[in-house]
Parts: C-alpha cells; structure tokens; sequence
C-alpha cells in the first residue's frame, strides 16, 4: 500500500479528524495572536499549515507500521489485515483526540 493509499484508507476509519483540526485551529490561532499584525496568516494558510501537520502525523504512522505489515501476494491484504487487528485505529483515534498543541 502506497503512503497516498494509506492516508485515503486511514482516514476513512478514523473518526478523531476532526478533533485534530479543531485543536490545531485552536493552536494556529494562539500563535497568529502573538504574530505581528502585518506577519500574521489568514485563514487559508492557516489551513495550508494544518492539512500539512495531519498528513506529517498519518505519514509517521505508516512509517511505524510499515515494517510490521505481512508482505503478501496482494499488498493491500496485508495492510488492511494489519490495520484491522489488536484494535488499531481506536488506538490512533485516542492518541490523536489526547494530542496537545503547544
């Protein structure tokens, strides 16, 4: 499974998403209070710099899992069998809602 497919499977099952936005809005509006007013980021880039952080955290985990993951004739198969065992998202989805910006 290439990182791309990853990201679009991943987030399919994870419901914590949103929870991550939110609190790193929450964070990317902290620090554009304390920016200058004529360096501080409008919304989009905010977003830009958000959507950039989620697929940094999706990326480092299927750098994690990656060499766990059975090499089977399908390569999906193995991933998806990965994914679906020991409770595995609901492990990532709690980590991601327990995530602190700072």
């Amino acid at each position: 499974m290439t990182i791309n497919e990853f990201i679009d499977y991943i987030e399919q099952q994870l419901t914590s998403k949103e929870s991550f936005y939110g609190k790193a809005m929450d964070d990317q509006l902290a620090r554009n209070s304390r920016r200058a007013p004529a360096k501080r980021w409008n919304e989009v880039k905010m977003t830009r710099v958000i959507d950039k952080q989620w697929k940094e955290l999706l990326t480092n985990i299927y750098n994690q899992i990656r060499p766990n993951v059975k090499k089977t004739t399908e390569p999906e198969d193995g991933w998806i069998e990965y994914i679906a065992q020991d409770d595995f998202v609901d492990s990532i989805n709690e980590s991601i809602y327990e995530i602190e910006f700072e």
